[in-house]
């Protein structure tokens, strides 16, 4: 054998979480989602045999859809019409279900959701992104919205949610109006330059 030659080395087999939103937010979506779920899950089973993945729902609470080392035979259509967003629960459950946070496997957590969540349920996900990416697992976001908010890193506490920005299509609010009094001196200003003679600036 030519010491020189490049030896192949074996791929390492995969440990793939996928997380699906199916809060009222993503009923739109419901439909790529779970075909794209499906997609991912066939696709890692083709790569190695020892290759595993699980694929859960959450809202308010964490449903599984489908165990630890089952490949969906087919698309798992699901309704998004839930409330609140487990994301944390979700990804807790897939980390303990497929390893990862154990090495000696690529590893990758798939997250399906737009990201509009209350900012306790955002922090408690971002916590657990953060220590999956620390441990050496990837994460993959998937949007399906013109406008997500994925949630990368725990938000400060000190500083507020920024406010979501108008659509296209929606007009912004009136400027606020100033205080009354500000309000009597612009007219008198008006008045005095008008009989002066000169036009207002």
């Amino acid at each position: 054998m030519d010491p020189h030659r490049a030896q192949a080395h074996p791929t390492p087999p995969l440990r793939v979480g996928i997380a699906v939103d199916v809060s009222g937010s993503m009923s739109a979506a419901a439909a790529p989602i779970a075909s794209a779920a499906w997609i991912v899950a066939k696709a890692t089973a083709l790569t190695d045999p020892d290759s595993r993945t699980a694929t859960v729902a959450y809202d308010h609470a964490v449903t599984a859809i489908t165990f630890p080392g089952r490949t969906p035979a087919r698309v798992n259509e699901f309704r998004a019409t839930g409330m609140g967003h487990s994301l944390a629960e979700a990804i807790d459950a897939l980390t303990a279900g497929v390893d990862l946070l154990q090495p000696g496997a690529g590893r990758l957590l798939v997250i399906a959701s737009d990201g509009y969540y209350h900012p306790t349920e955002a922090a408690h996900a971002a916590q657990r992104i953060t220590a999956l990416r620390k441990a050496g697992c990837a994460v993959l976001w998937l949007a399906f919205d013109p406008d997500p908010s994925p949630c990368p890193a725990p938000p400060s506490s000190n500083s507020p949610t920024p406010p979501r920005p108008h659509p296209p299509s929606a007009r912004p609010p009136p400027p606020p109006s100033p205080p009354p009094r500000q309000r009597r001196r612009n007219r008198q200003h008006r008045t005095t330059t008008t009989r002066n003679g000169r036009t207002p600036s």
